[in-house]
């Protein structure tokens, strides 16, 4: 997969910053989440990333998967008492 972290708006609209391309997990599971502004959408993918790689993942931010553009809605830490195991992301 790739990420285009996502950077501020622009005059013409959002402004991203290249392509980076990160290995992970992905699920294409439907699910019912909340975004950053607490209103209720959809997530048709999720994908997990190591947290070393996790940088570029925000909020606004464009993911490619499989040639397909999704929006990240929500980013969170899955671990185990003590350390972060992996990065969830939740996408449109």
């Amino acid at each position: 997969m790739s990420v285009e972290a996502y950077s501020g708006s622009g005059a013409y609209g959002p402004v991203y910053a290249a392509a980076v391309t990160v290995l992970g997990k992905v699920s294409y599971t439907r699910q019912l989440v909340r975004n950053a502004d607490g209103i209720e959408v959809i997530s048709e993918v999720t994908a997990y990333v190591h947290p070393d790689d996790a940088a570029p993942f925000m909020p606004e931010s464009q993911v490619t998967i499989d040639s397909r553009v999704s929006t990240v809605i929500t980013v969170g830490p899955q671990s185990r008492p003590g350390e972060a195991v992996l990065v969830k992301v939740m996408c449109t």
